[in-house]
């Protein structure tokens, strides 16, 4: 009930019948005041604001409808300058004749000529039509700037669905997965058991809790890396030969998680995974103040493998549209297949 009451006052100043009223309301006020005779205000001196407005209100709603609907917001400025000089001239005009014919048809009952001179008129029509341009393109900016927030509004939710989207794809069969080994590792008694274990509860909380911003610490974002390359190690045979590095120093630095994983699954998906010999995934992260790169290589098994449109299940076309919403022009993304490998190169400018 209160929040439907607090809408009633922003319904209301958006209700563009009652802009209008309130502008031409202001606009009477303000003229009679200054074309009263008298101290106080008579009749004769309400007629004849009235009678000043007929052109006012012509020459205001021809800009707006007709003029800066068709030809300035269509960027045809030139017709526009032309259209709009020769609209202040006769509104200038109409004005005259409003009172020296028109008033004798409209109001038999008094006697008006035009007060001004012509010179005088068209500052008039100059204030009015200079108003209504500017009124109305700030009300274009305004409506803009409505439709911009918007806009991020719906790019927000959608970068927070293709991260859910993301986290389910990637939850289920790698936890199943790590699972399996855990057991087979617990069996035999490892003493290496509980370092994975720990690993692995690391990696989930991660996943599940410390992703649900915009942004993730990079120092955070780098060890889910690391702890998901040593888990798919001890998931893997012996043949299979996984290498990373990570160099530079990793500060308060900020990155929108997840999109390094998706290429790192796929090399395990497509790649050396699948190899019966030479076997090779190799991962080169480098930080470097505010910028971060990538190079993943992985060796690819046969032709059925070397289709690159797909990665991690995910698509790539879906990593795109979350490289380019969250960082547009401040990454560079390269896939290249060579022979039997498969090469991703990503950097990443994190200055906001």
């Amino acid at each position: 009930m209160i929040n439907r009451f607090a809408a009633i006052p922003k319904s209301l100043v958006q209700n563009r019948i009652l802009q209008h009223i309130l502008f031409w309301l202001c606009s009477f006020s303000v003229l009679v005041q200054f074309f009263a005779l008298e101290n106080q205000i008579t009749d004769i001196d309400i007629v004849y604001t009235l009678l000043f407005h007929i052109s006012l209100v012509f020459g205001v709603y021809v800009n707006t409808a007709v003029l800066i609907r068709f030809l300035l917001k269509k960027e045809k400025y030139a017709l526009y300058l032309i259209s709009v000089f020769c609209l202040w001239y006769f509104v200038a005009l109409m004005n005259q004749f409003t009172f020296e014919k028109l008033s004798d048809w409209i109001v038999p009952d008094y006697l008006f000529i035009s007060s001004y001179s012509f010179e005088d008129l068209l500052k008039f029509s100059f204030v009015y039509l200079a108003l209504s341009t500017l009124l109305k393109m700030s009300k274009f900016g305004f409506y803009a700037l409505e439709a911009q927030k918007a806009l991020e509004v719906v790019k927000r939710e959608q970068a927070e669905l293709e991260l859910n989207v993301l986290k389910s794809n990637i939850n289920p069969h790698f936890l199943f997965n790590n699972l399996n080994s855990l057991y087979a590792l617990s069996r035999k008694h490892a003493k290496e058991t509980p370092e994975y274990i720990l690993k692995l509860s690391d990696l989930m909380r991660y996943m599940i809790y410390e992703t649900k911003g915009r942004t993730v610490s990079l120092e955070n974002e780098i060890n889910y890396i690391s702890n998901y390359l040593d888990l798919q190690k001890l998931r893997c045979n012996s043949d299979i030969n996984i290498n990373y590095t990570i160099q530079g120093e990793v500060g308060s630095q900020q990155i929108v998680p997840f999109l390094f994983i998706p290429f790192i699954e796929n090399s395990f998906k497509h790649g050396g995974a699948n190899q019966s010999n030479s076997n090779l995934i190799d991962l080169q992260i480098c930080v470097e103040e505010k910028n971060i790169s990538m190079i993943l290589t992985n060796t690819i098994a046969d032709k059925k493998n070397r289709n690159i449109g797909k990665v991690g299940g995910f698509g790539i076309d879906n990593v795109k549209k979350r490289l380019n919403s969250h960082y547009p022009e401040r990454h560079e993304l390269t896939l290249a297949v060579r022979q039997d490998q498969f090469k991703v190169k990503l950097k990443l400018d994190l200055n906001e």
